[in-house]
């Protein structure tokens, strides 16, 4: 068997060798933590997000290190022309070292799931738009900007849900009670399939594809959702997590430390549903 050789990954990039971070979705709750730790480890961010005005407030407050300067990227990420602007400004900055796929929705009525027999076809088709077919499209246009010597890394944002399905109604005597809908639970679940299978595709370029899984997250997304025992009962560790403890996941699996590692989902729930 053939195999290719393997590549090097230096622990510190000379400036001359200055690498790109997109972060879609990177305004929201988790991806504006997650652009401040890539800003902190020497990337140039592009913010991704539709909302031009939080993109463009965030980069301005990033930290620079060395010749690293962040911007704002704003636009419909569900269509595949403003990805292809995406890559392209990002790939003309410096090459694109790094794709975090954080854009995503979850919608809910009053804090709580809209059940499936209420999804409308314009809610079911944004929520597959939103998180299926945007991190799709920026995989597809972006991956040909990056480099191919064992640096670069894509890591999708996944859910609990994948391995779950999302949860039973609240008054239900049984769990687990978790309050996306099936929509969300259906794209994460695909995400996680396309993540695995362009791992596959792309291993042969060097590029590692993962995923990081989060459960429930201290984020405005989850902030009409009250952390009661009900659904804290699941979680051994009894908390939300905090949304630096995913950037610290996906910093990890960006660096040299995760370099023989692709095709994965790393679970960040505090022991739901793990072993």
């Amino acid at each position: 068997m053939t195999t290719s050789p393997a590549q090097p990954f230096p622990e510190n990039r000379p400036d001359h060798e200055l690498r790109t971070a997109i972060v879609s979705g990177g305004a929201g709750g988790i991806g504006s933590v997650i652009c401040r730790r890539m800003a902190d480890e020497g990337y140039a961010v592009v913010v991704a997000d539709s909302n031009s005005e939080a993109a463009e407030s965030l980069a301005n407050s990033l930290p620079t290190t060395g010749e690293a300067t962040h911007h704002g990227f704003s636009g419909d990420l569900t269509e595949s022309s403003v990805n292809r602007e995406l890559a392209e400004f990002a790939g003309n900055l410096a090459p694109i070292g790094l794709i975090v796929n954080a854009v995503g929705i979850s919608p809910k009525k009053n804090g709580e799931k809209i059940r499936f027999f209420d999804l409308d076809d314009d809610l079911w088709n944004t929520v597959l738009a939103v998180n299926l077919s945007a991190p799709f499209y920026l995989m597809r246009e972006a991956y040909r900007f990056m480099p191919t010597d064992g640096t670069a890394s894509i890591i999708n944002l996944l859910s609990i849900t994948a391995r779950t399905g999302t949860g039973a109604p609240h008054d239900s005597h049984f769990g687990p009670f978790i309050p996306s809908t099936v929509a969300y639970g259906a794209t994460k679940a695909a995400l996680h399939n396309l993540t695995v299978s362009i791992a596959h595709e792309l291993a042969d370029s060097h590029i590692r594809v993962n995923g990081v899984a989060p459960g429930y997250v201290r984020t405005p997304m989850m902030g009409s959702v009250p952390a009661d025992e009900r659904l804290l009962s699941s979680v051994p560790m009894n908390r939300f997590a905090e949304p630096e403890e995913v950037a610290d996941s996906i910093a990890f699996l960006a660096g040299s430390r995760a370099s023989y590692i692709t095709g994965t989902s790393l679970d960040v729930n505090g022991g739901w549903a793990t072993c």
